[in-house]
């Protein structure tokens, strides 16, 4: 087999355990506390964007990063403000530019649902031998790093 050959089986297998990963992933992802579950998944994305970016972030920033279109970011956001769980502010220079953040209650909710998480994944690693958690943890620790490399360049 040729070189090419073997990196387009080496892109065909990481491409399935990637889908099969996702599909894993989506499914934890639904593992929520009751006071998140009437959220989206585009919801909880804007939540935990705005959680990462910390500081409040103009709505074209957080519709590039996300994927979204501003109309499809603005529509989540109200749902969100109307929760209390985020707020909206026109930049002090341009009135053009709408920045979003998260309320107290906003950041309290993350909170709640990482908390949620982490207990969660407590209880998968309970099940696992010490040698099993920490390939685990390498293993999602080394997907994040190559990940993070691989969209540097």
């Amino acid at each position: 087999m040729s070189m090419n050959g073997k990196k387009e089986n080496s892109g065909r297998e990481l491409a399935s355990a990637f889908e099969l990963m996702m599909q894993q992933l989506l499914r934890l992802g639904h593992t929520l506390p009751a006071s998140a579950t009437s959220l989206t998944p585009q919801q909880l994305k804007v939540l935990f964007t705005l959680d990462y970016l910390v500081e409040a972030t103009p709505m074209a920033k957080i519709a590039a990063q996300l994927g979204v279109t501003p109309g499809t970011l603005t529509q989540v956001a109200g749902g969100l403000i109307r929760l209390k769980l985020l707020e909206r502010k026109r930049g002090p220079d341009d009135d053009r530019v709408v920045k979003l953040s998260l309320t107290k209650e906003g950041h309290a909710m993350v909170e709640q649902i990482k908390k949620y998480r982490q207990d969660f994944f407590a209880k998968i690693c309970e099940r696992l031998t010490a040698p099993e958690r920490k390939l685990l943890i390498e293993s999602h620790r080394h997907i994040f790093e190559t990940y993070q490399r691989l969209l540097k360049h």
